[in-house]
C-alpha cells in the first residue's frame, strides 16, 4: 500500500485513487487556485480593514507556561503603507509573460502552468498542477539535494526580478512525498519547497513570503509570492505595547477570533519575537504594522505540536488618523 503526503498550508481537497494491481491508496491534491505555503484562502467573516486582523489568537483553551525571555523592543516603530499595482489586468498579463504562460512570452516553449493573481494584495501563484501535486510512484524520482534546490530557486527568482531587497532564504522542506507501506516503509520525495522570508528594518514579516517548489530533474513547478509591496517611506512611528502586555493579552483571550481546535493540556511559549504582519493574499490591507509572534509547543493527550500565535503590537487607537 502506498500513501502520498503533501505539506501545503492551503486548504486543498484530497482524492483517493485505487490501483488494483498494487492495491495503492493515493492522497492527491486538487488545485483550487492556491495551495503553496504563505498563500491561504480567506476565512469566512474576516475583517477587511487596514488595521491588523489577526486570526486564531488563543484564549483560555489551555494554560500557558512562559519559557522564553521577553525581547528587547523600542517604544515605537514605523508603520508602512501598502502599494498595489495600478492595473490588475495589466499586472496579470505581465506575470503571464514572466512565467511563459501566454503567447507573448519570449520562451522557446510555452509553459504548461497557470498564473493566479490576487488584486487585493498583488500576491500571485504560478503553478503546474500535475507536477506540483504528483500522485504516486514506486521509485525515487531525480530530486536535487537541498543545496541544489536552493541554488535553482534563487537563480530562478533572480532571473525574473523577484528576489527583491530584504528577501532572504529561510530553509528547504519536503513538499510532497509518497510512502510505500509493506514489510518496510519507504518514502519517495516528489517535490521540495524552498522558502524565502522578508525583513523590514531587521524585523521579520509574518504570514507572507515566497515559496519555490522544485520537482523532478530540478524543474520549477510552482512559485508563490504573498509579499505585499509597500512605500519604503514610513507613514509615521506608532507606539507599541510592551511584550509583557502582549503576553497578558495572549493568555486572557480578549483578542480571540477563532479558537484552536483542541483543548490543550499545556502551551509552552518557547520564543517571543517582534515583526511585521501581512494579511492573507485575498484580503485588502492598507497599513503594515508590528505584531508579536509567540512560538509555542502545545501538548495534549500525550501528543505535541509546534504552533505560533500572533498578538497585534499596536492598539487600534494608535492607527487612527494615519495619512
Amino acid at each position: 500500500m502506498s500513501e502520498c503526503h503533501d505539506d501545503y498550508e492551503g486548504r486543498a481537497m484530497r482524492k483517493n485513487v485505487f490501483l488494483a494491481v498494487f492495491a495503492v491508496i493515493v492522497l492527491g491534491i486538487v488545485v483550487a487556485g492556491v495551495g503553496l505555503p504563505y498563500l491561504h484562502p480567506a476565512a469566512p467573516g474576516a475583517d477587511t480593514i487596514g488595521i491588523l486582523s489577526i486570526p486564531n489568537i488563543v484564549g483560555s483553551s489551555g494554560p500557558y507556561v512562559l519559557a522564553a525571555p521577553f525581547p528587547d523592543v523600542n517604544e515605537s516603530y514605523p508603520v508602512y503603507r501598502t502599494v498595489l499595482p495600478g492595473n490588475g489586468t495589466g499586472e496579470k498579463r505581465r506575470l503571464d509573460n514572466l512565467f511563459g504562460v501566454s503567447g507573448d512570452a519570449k520562451t522557446p516553449e510555452p509553459s504548461a502552468g497557470s498564473v493566479y493573481y490576487y488584486v487585493n494584495s498583488g500576491a500571485f501563484q504560478y503553478i503546474i498542477p500535475e507536477k506540483a501535486y504528483p500522485y504516486t510512484t514506486h521509485q525515487q524520482p531525480d530530486i536535487p539535494s537541498d543545496e541544489e534546490t536552493r541554488a535553482i530557486a534563487t537563480a530562478y527568482l533572480k532571473e525574473r526580478g523577484l528576489l527583491s531587497d530584504g528577501v532572504y532564504f529561510e530553509d528547504v522542506s519536503v513538499g510532497s512525498s509518497c510512502g510505500s507501506i509493506g514489510p518496510t516503509v519507504t518514502e519517495y520525495i516528489l517535490t521540495k519547497h524552498v522558502h524565502f522570508i522578508k525583513k523590514i528594518q531587521g524585523l521579520r514579516v509574518y504570514n507572507a513570503g515566497i515559496t519555490v517548489s522544485i520537482g523532478e530533474n530540478g524543474e520549477v513547478v510552482a512559485v508563490s509570492n504573498s509579499l505585499r509591496k509597500f512605500d519604503p517611506k514610513p507613514v509615521r512611528d506608532v507606539k507599541i505595547i510592551m511584550p509583557e502586555q502582549a503576553c497578558q493579552r495572549l493568555c486572557s483571550g480578549n483578542l480571540t477570533k477563532d479558537p484552536l481546535p483542541w483543548e490543550y493540556d499545556k502551551i509552552m511559549v518557547t520564543d517571543i519575537s517582534l515583526g511585521y504582519w501581512m494579511e492573507i493574499q485575498t484580503e485588502p490591507q492598507e497599513y503594515i504594522a508590528p505584531v508579536y509572534a509567540f512560538s509555542c509547543t502545545a501538548t495534549w493527550n500525550g501528543k505535541s505540536a509546534e504552533v505560533v500565535r500572533y498578538v497585534p503590537a499596536v492598539d487600534p487607537a494608535e492607527m487612527e488618523g494615519l495619512t
